[in-house]
């Protein structure tokens, strides 16, 4: 066997077997010693990192197997396992302290190339949340970057579906082992991120759902982007544990500011206290990606009646005009004028908003 293969079986067990006694685990890592040199040191020193006497025959006689049984697993399964050697290991995440060898992912691989903005907030992620994402996610996503969360409810699975809504990718952080991918209540939205980008993982297959994990998978969010936005988070949530870690990976902190008397923004709003980016807008985001939006000027159909053009004439800027509005400007019924504003909606010209219309070209 090749060094660089025996390297990485033996990184697998390492993975796998560390499941077995956590803790002893910790301790061999933190005298930073190589992974590979845990399967060259002898029973007696094994013990001293408080091994049992059967966890040690059982590391002896598993540790040649268990690779292999993990390999076989994924690939049953559609998982690829690929190691930082590998062009499809996202560059960044190379960065942080104590990397992970190899990710577990199934979907799409490509997308692990692309640019990345981690976006995570609460679970209780209101219509503010929901309208700021809709706001800011397209013209990102736009730009081909890859939107990144952990598939939890509230703010993570509206950006996971906001970016698939507007034909982005996205890469959902799995809290497990990618055979038990978690909420199993998302499915369905678990469904389409594997169909529009990808679902990874540092954790062995057979891994289950575990609090303790939550944190451990929220450095791979962030040590997989360049950014990390926060949008609707408490003080006390796994929201703020991932802009912390963010910070200890040198990544932009990027926060929407909310309504001071709301409990969600509490923790977004700190963060801006703290130093973090206030955004308000898809540029904020795109400057900080040394991006420009490039507005596409939309041409006018030709064939508009001559009240189809007095109204679109007078709707400026993102103004939102009410029904009445056009009414006494135009001179003309209400029925013809409701008639006219759905025509032009249908056209893709202007939208419905806040009880009015605004203009979109």
């Amino acid at each position: 066997m090749g060094e660089d293969l025996k390297y990485k079986q033996q990184s697998i067990s390492f993975r796998v077997l560390s499941l077995k006694n956590p803790k002893a685990m910790h301790k061999f890592l933190r005298k930073k010693w190589n992974r590979s040199g845990f399967f060259s040191l002898s029973s007696s020193e094994l013990i001293h990192f408080d091994f049992t006497k059967k966890e040690l025959k059982m590391f002896r006689e598993e540790y040649n197997t268990a690779a292999d049984r993990e390999r076989q697993m994924a690939k049953k399964n559609g998982i690829e396992i690929i190691f930082s050697d590998s062009e499809y290991f996202p560059p960044l995440l190379k960065e942080i302290y104590n990397p992970p060898d190899f990710i577990y992912v199934k979907g799409d691989r490509e997308v692990l190339k692309n640019r990345m903005l981690a976006v995570v907030g609460s679970r209780k992620g209101s219509d503010y949340g929901r309208k700021a994402l809709s706001n800011i996610i397209p013209d990102i996503s736009g730009e081909n970057i890859t939107i990144v969360s952990g598939m939890a409810y509230g703010i993570d699975s509206m950006s996971h579906r906001e970016s698939i809504g507007c034909g982005g990718k996205t890469i959902g952080v799995n809290a497990a082992g990618l055979l038990h991918i978690y909420p199993s209540g998302n499915s369905s939205l678990i469904r389409n991120i594997l169909a529009n980008g990808c679902v990874v993982s540092e954790f062995p297959l057979e891994m289950e759902p575990r609090p303790h994990l939550f944190p451990i998978r929220n450095r791979i969010i962030a040590g997989m982007s360049q950014a990390i936005l926060v949008v609707e988070a408490e003080m006390k949530s796994g929201s703020l544990i991932t802009a912390r870690l963010g910070l200890e990976q040198d990544r932009d902190i990027f926060s929407i500011p909310g309504k001071i008397d709301s409990p969600l923004c509490t923790g977004t709003n700190y963060l801006i206290q703290q130093g973090a980016k206030l955004i308000t807008s898809s540029q904020d985001i795109l400057i900080e990606y040394g991006i420009e939006i490039r507005k596409e000027k939309k041409i006018i159909p030709a064939n508009l009646s001559p009240v189809e053009k007095k109204i679109l004439d007078l709707m400026s800027g993102n103004e939102v005009n009410s029904i009445n509005y056009f009414v006494e400007n135009i001179e003309i019924s209400v029925s013809q004028t409701i008639s006219v504003l759905m025509g032009l909606v249908l056209k893709n010209m202007i939208t419905e908003e806040d009880g009015g219309f605004k203009r979109i070209i």
